[in-house]
């Protein structure tokens, strides 16, 4: 065989293995290989390499990564937030407005039941009870003011027991209610709306009778009866109502403020916003977070007088600390609240500030804005806020040298939903007054659990957020694009922490300057995973940045796409380093309208209330004030004023004697056709008097106007009344208000009476048929009645009833 054979055996073999690359389109890929240009041993990589390059410029073409701009899209996500601004503080308006301009009648009538309303809210002495009101007139009053804020009791004891009467109850701090409670709204209403949290404080059982005793005798349905849960709330739980979760907590301007409830209490399903601030909290007036104050005094076991169950060392000291603070602000009053394990202890605190003899405390503790200072105990300090709390733990060692493990209200069962109510008060600041230390509280020795969080709580004010759980940190997940930016900031000269934050939203990026290593002047967020978990526009790309820079107060807040770093790495950094570096760091613009608070901060009504207040519209007088100050009428629906027909003239008065000449009487016709279409509907002997007038012929007798009413084509009339061309008199709702009474009632039509009765009756939320009558001609310009007029009336008003457009009742009245 020739000495090359087996080389070109060999080729052969190799353009036949490539041949597949010729039929698959892969034409390049195979020149390669056979020209060497790609080496055979690094085929398969290279075959992957270029199927990887190929998928990402496909999805990139696809997705419009290609064409991503960072600066369009940046200006899309500031429309859109400014856009949602707008939405919210327009709605302020928009709703009352809509629900003003819903109503059915007018706020401002003198007559019907609207008017008797005014009269019985106005009486000085005597009238109607709340009860008797609310059963007489609760539909007028609903509709004038359909918000309504009212405890359950105060629902079932004024309201009537009436099905549907409120189209949307809503249940706030709905642990608080029992079921019981909450049965007599929820007939009422068509719809519900249950808010609360869980891990709050239960209803209270103060009063209640017991459930039973070995002397009850039970039927067999009762015994086999299935008890309420504690609360509406659980009842919904357990009964699979569909549930929307509250994430976003946005109180909180220091995260360990939350952090502790959030692992402890919430599963860590809460997302918190860092603040731009690192290091330990401080008990100082401009700190933050949880901090310890340890304190020398002695909790007063027994004895007698008012110090029994009180720690005045620490009462005194905490007294002593909200002075320093009022005299540090003397231009306003410090957003203080303090917390006490027991009542004799909130007692003490309260009567020391009452008798300090400074009227800033105590006008600051009568304060009912929801601001200035607040003394309470565990047990009623629910749905209150400060920016800073102040927590008196009170209790201290006995003689022994013992701290006994005797709590008050926290050893009970649920006791630990009691703290969680307590820690979470603040805004800014929790101080921890205690005269133990953590490790002298032996939760190890106790099965109760509030007491075993209070030790852990403790552990955070003396320690920091290190003494959180393990489960209740997040931690940090590896990720190379944000590990790249920070490293190639870290080479721009600055000092940078990655993965900042105590939930599951974090700062991706904390940046700082290298002469202020601990102060952060700018948050990075990055398009990373987490980004792209959060379902909405507002939740990725709106609430972040508003919060972190206008609530939280972060110098500068920058996003970096990962798009455009890929594109263009330093032209991102560059704009970073200067974002950093800028004299004066401007923050994000500030939300118009503070984010809604979460379920974990509700803020229910501090007491029940003895009534109810209803939450009046924008700008829209209560009844009250109508009553008061006279306010101008308002038109009435279908209303319009009278304006009669003044025919030009139109020809001598010989052409009413030539009506038998068809030429003579086309003109007149059309001159009567002219008069319907401007006056009508309209009498034919009012029609046939002013169509004389048009011809020079003042005084007409019946003659006359039976000849010039016959001119009128019967397609036309219903009988004595002529209506224009394309009106549908059964449809028609309209009338014509006459102040001067230039019409006799006889001459206007049932139809329009029929209207404006109607409308007056809808005006009024109903009337009497006498108010009726008299309403009626007043808007037709007559002040007293005849029997003539009464008669028209009573056709009118029979035709109308007929038609189903008026309704009697039983008393008499007419609604609408």
């Amino acid at each position: 065989s020739a000495p090359g054979l087996p080389s070109l055996r060999r080729w052969l073999d190799v353009v036949a293995a490539l041949e597949p690359l010729r039929a698959a389109g892969l034409t390049e890929a195979r020149a390669a290989l056979l020209t060497g240009a790609v080496p055979a041993d690094d085929a398969v990589r290279s075959f992957d390499r270029g199927l990887s390059v190929s998928s990402v410029t496909e999805r990139e073409v696809a997705t419009g990564l290609a064409a991503f701009d960072a600066p369009v899209h940046e200006r899309a996500i500031q429309r859109f937030t400014a856009a949602s601004r707008a939405v919210r503080a327009h709605l302020t308006a928009a709703l009352p407005a809509s629900v003003v301009e819903a109503r059915s009648f007018d706020v401002a009538a003198r007559s019907g039941r609207v008017g008797a309303l005014q009269r019985e809210l106005n009486r000085q002495r005597g009238g109607l009870g709340v009860r008797a009101l609310m059963a007489e007139y609760g539909d007028l009053i609903t509709a004038v003011m359909p918000c309504v804020l009212v405890s359950p009791d105060s629902v079932a004891r004024f309201f009537p027991a009436t099905a549907g009467q409120f189209d949307l109850v809503v249940f706030d701090e709905a642990s608080q209610i029992r079921v019981a409670d909450a049965v007599g709204a929820l007939g009422r209403a068509r719809a519900a709306v249950v808010v609360g949290d869980s891990k709050q404080m239960p209803p209270t059982s103060f009063a209640e009778p017991s459930s039973g005793s070995d002397d009850d005798v039970l039927d067999d349905d009762l015994t086999t009866a299935v008890e309420d849960e504690e609360s509406i709330l659980s009842e919904c739980v357990q009964a699979r109502v569909p549930r929307q979760w509250l994430s976003w907590h946005y109180r909180s301007q220091d995260e360990s403020l939350i952090a502790f409830s959030n692992g402890q209490y919430y599963e860590n399903r809460l997302s918190s916003f860092p603040a731009p601030v690192h290091g330990r909290a401080s008990s100082e007036p401009d700190g933050r977070g949880v901090s310890l104050v340890r304190v020398d005094g002695t909790f007063h076991r027994s004895g007698a007088g008012k110090l029994l169950r009180t720690n005045p060392v620490e009462a005194e000291t905490i007294v002593a600390e909200i002075r320093r603070r009022f005299s540090l602000s003397p231009d306003a009053v410090p957003s203080l609240g303090v917390v006490t394990f027991n009542a004799q202890q909130r007692a003490y605190i309260e009567a020391l500030l009452r008798d300090a003899g400074d009227e800033r405390l105590v006008e600051a503790l009568d304060r009912t804005d929801g601001e200035g200072l607040f003394v309470k105990n565990l047990e009623n300090v629910q749905g209150d806020e400060r920016d800073v709390v102040f927590f008196s733990t009170a209790f201290s060692v006995n003689e022994r040298g013992a701290l006994p493990l005797n709590f008050g209200p926290l050893n009970k069962a649920g006791g630990e939903r009691r703290l969680n109510v307590a820690i979470t008060r603040a805004r800014r600041q929790v101080v921890v007054f205690s005269s133990f230390d953590p490790a002298m509280l032996r939760a190890e020795e106790t099965s109760s659990v509030g007491i075993k969080h209070l030790r852990a709580y403790l552990d955070l004010a003396a320690l920091g957020t290190d003494a959180l759980p393990r489960d209740s940190r997040f931690p940090s997940v590896p990720d190379r694009h944000r590990e790249e930016v920070a490293a190639a900031l870290r080479s721009r000269g600055l000092v940078v922490r990655t993965d900042v934050g105590l939930s599951e939203f974090k700062v991706d990026l904390a940046v700082a300057l290298s002469a202020s290593p601990d102060a952060p002047v700018m948050a990075v967020l990055l398009d990373g995973p987490a980004w792209a978990r959060r379902r909405t526009v507002g939740d990725r790309d709106g609430l972040p940045v508003e919060v972190l820079g206008g609530m939280l107060r972060w110098p500068a807040v920058e996003r970096v796409w990962l798009p455009e770093w890929l594109a263009d790495p330093e032209a991102v950094l560059d704009r970073l380093v200067a974002a950093a570096q800028a004299p004066t760091p401007g923050a994000a613009p500030a939300p118009a309208t503070p984010p809604p608070a979460p379920a974990a901060a509700a803020r229910p009504p501090s007491a029940p209330d003895p009534g109810f207040s209803p939450i009046k519209p924008a700008e829209e007088p209560t009844v009250e004030e109508v009553a008061a100050a006279p306010a101008p009428a308002r038109a009435l629906d279908g209303e319009e004023p009278f304006l009669p027909w003044t025919p030009k003239p139109a020809g001598d008065k010989v052409m009413l004697d030539r009506l038998a000449n068809p030429r003579g009487a086309d003109k007149v016709r059309k001159v009567m056709l002219a008069g319907v279409a401007a006056e009508g509907p309209i009498h034919v002997d009012r029609l046939a008097r002013l169509t004389a007038g048009a011809f020079g012929l003042s005084r007409v007798l019946r003659a006359r106007l039976d000849a010039l009413g016959a001119l009128v084509p019967e397609s036309a009339r219903a009988g004595d009344f002529v209506w224009p061309d394309g009106m549908d008199r059964t449809s028609w709702t309209g009338f014509r208000r006459d102040a001067e009474a230039q019409r006799p009632m006889e001459q206007v039509s049932p139809e329009e009476l029929g209207n404006a009765m109607v409308a007056l009756c809808r005006a009024s939320a109903g009337m009497t048929k006498d108010e009726l009558f008299t309403q009626t001609l007043e808007v037709f310009g007559y002040r007293r009645r005849s029997a003539a007029q009464l008669a028209v009336l009573e056709v009118a008003l029979a035709a109308t009833t007929a038609a189903g457009r008026l309704t009697a009742s039983p008393s008499g009245l007419l609604t609408a």
